[in-house]
């Protein structure tokens, strides 16, 4: 084989002169040829291989993203649903009253109830609404509130009061806070 030294492009031994540039052809062995060729085959190997990483990677994170969603989805969601705000009718101003300061009580076993108080650090221990205005809706009026929402919805509660941060609720003695724009009414039946 033969190559020229200027642009290195190879011919055959028939060959005189470049086909480019007009230079005369230098011979050259099989072993400079090889290893003049192997080195090129190195280097498109190279960006196969980055391809071949950026693929398996992008196929990691896909599967990694579909099994975090679907687990999240899985999971139960407690907190209460986001809803458009409507104007409320709104209720007397309570008047602060002193109240004792909770005290644990022991519990000697755990006894299944529809009214299980939770003593968190941030919570007191009993199953009182979390107001200061008295009994709320549904303990005043004696039936079950509903709380009709502005998105069309109900919902049955075990008692309802509201405050300045909005309408309280509570159902299966759990508490659960909806800001005022998310409920239309409220109801007893």
């Amino acid at each position: 084989m033969k190559r020229c030294p200027q642009c290195f492009f190879l011919y055959p031994d028939s060959d005189q002169h470049c086909d480019f540039d007009k230079t005369p052809l230098e011979a050259v062995s099989e072993a400079e040829i090889d290893a003049v060729t192997n080195k090129a085959s190195q280097r498109k190997l190279l960006p196969i291989v980055a391809a071949v990483v950026l693929i398996l990677g992008v196929v990691a994170f896909a599967i990694y993203y579909g099994v975090t969603q679907h687990a999240a989805s899985q999971t139960p969601n407690i907190a209460a649903p986001v809803l458009p705000v409507q104007q409320l009718t709104p209720l007397p101003s309570p008047t602060p009253t002193a109240s004792p300061s909770p005290s644990p009580s022991p519990s000697p076993s755990p006894k299944p109830s529809s009214e299980a108080s939770v003593s968190t650090s941030h919570s007191r221990a009993t199953t009182d609404p979390v107001s200061t205005s008295g009994p709320g809706i549904g303990k005043r009026q004696g039936g079950k509130p509903v709380i009709m929402l502005t998105s069309g919805g109900k919902i049955d509660a075990d008692e309802v009061w509201r405050t300045r941060d909005g309408v309280w609720y509570r159902r299966n003695g759990m508490v659960t806070l909806l800001k005022r724009g998310q409920v239309k009414a409220i109801v007893t039946r």
